[in-house]
């Protein structure tokens, strides 16, 4: 009846795949139509350009990036919570497909260095926004982009070393400040919709649940009933109900006092509850001192046989009822009814209370059917 809430380490590997996934997938978009946008370019303002070391250089870029647009990355290859394997092997292909151009560029033009480094710089702001939730991930994807871009002052520019590696340093640093702090707001956010989560099915809960017994109430064992009839309507199936009455309940609570009668009501309780444990059962309190069991996928004899069974169980619990009539202990009086085509909710439950009734009226502790 009650809906799990999932902890926050759950809802966070969760959102985490999530945001990872939509991440993986825009930069996938954004690394195609700049590949697209480069190639094309290049091969305008330089005529000269081999086309087929061109098309070589940008169509791995390319395929990679229409791969991770199109692929699915949400779906987890493990039930593991920090198996992240799928975003590095995917990233890791496309850093060296992006590498693969910049060289291309370098080689291609000699004054190129400029627009490698701004596109080396837009794309770790991209790695940097897409993989924020994973700090290894961001940094293992963002290390390489600034190492790589340090390499190519150093080697290709004969740079001094002092100025490239303190570059790529003060990103880094920029990076994982800016993460740690984005981080945070990302799990505030989470542990906040968890807790919101919890709070509505703690409520929903407490809607639907009797708080002394701890069973179904009325409400929520009507909304089942109409349920389960709208099921045999169209399989056919059966589907009984009980309907049941604490014999002589209020000589108990005039003679024991009202807390020896709810003691008794819980106990009660507790017996219905192990007697009913098939997944789609309901046991209820209906009212007062009435309790209701709906039996799914169960004929009148199979009613009459579990109502037997809480009189046996009952009967061993020996609960002692002073002012009985009937027995020194707590009796139940008991009506079942079986679904039949054409009658509804209510109905049912008048012909179990009728039943109930005959045996008020007669014997008490007994069934009628």
């Amino acid at each position: 009846m009650q809906k799990t809430t999932p902890t926050f380490e759950q809802q966070l590997h969760f959102e985490t795949q999530q945001y990872l996934a939509k991440g993986c997938r825009w930069l996938s978009v954004l690394s195609f139509i700049l590949a697209v946008v480069i190639g094309i370019t290049r091969l305008l303002n330089i005529p000269e350009l081999n086309f087929t070391f061109t098309l070589i250089s940008i169509l791995p870029l390319a395929l990679v990036s229409l791969y991770g647009a199109m692929r699915d990355f949400s779906l987890p290859s493990s039930q593991k919570i920090n198996d992240y394997g799928r975003f590095y092997r995917y990233i890791l292909a496309l850093i060296l497909c992006w590498i693969t151009v910049c060289n291309w560029l370098i080689l291609s033009a000699p004054f190129a260095q400029g627009k490698v480094e701004s596109i080396l710089h837009l794309m770790m702001f991209a790695l940097s926004i897409a993989f924020f939730p994973v700090r290894r991930l961001l940094l293992f994807a963002v290390l390489i982009m600034s190492t790589y871009m340090a390499s190519v002052r150093i080697f290709f520019f004969a740079d001094e070393l002092f100025f490239p590696i303190m570059k790529m340093l003060s990103f880094l640093g920029i990076v994982i400040s800016g993460q740690q702090v984005i981080e945070k707001w990302f799990r505030k956010s989470i542990f906040k919709d968890v807790e919101n989560q919890r709070l509505v099915n703690e409520l929903n809960q407490l809607a639907l649940t009797d708080s002394l017994t701890k069973l179904s109430n009325r409400r929520y064992f009507d909304a089942m009933l109409t349920k389960e009839i709208q099921h045999c309507e169209r399989s056919g199936s059966a589907m009984s109900i009980i309907l049941m009455d604490i014999d002589f309940f209020k000589k108990l609570n005039d003679y024991s006092g009202h807390q020896r009668g709810d003691e008794c009501l819980i106990e009660l309780a507790k017996l219905l509850k192990h007697q009913i444990k098939r997944p789609r059962d309901v046991c209820a309190r209906y009212g007062g001192e009435e309790f209701i069991v709906l039996l799914p996928e169960t004929d009148i004899a199979g009613a009459v046989e579990v109502a037997n069974n809480i009189k046996l169980r009952l009967n061993q619990l020996a609960f002692q009822h002073p002012d009985s009539l009937v027995s020194e202990y707590v009796t139940v009086s008991q009506g079942a009814a079986q679904w039949q085509p054409g009658i509804n909710a209510e109905q049912l439950i008048k012909q179990a209370d009728d039943k109930l009734y005959e045996v008020k009226a007669t014997t008490r502790n007994n069934i009628a059917y």
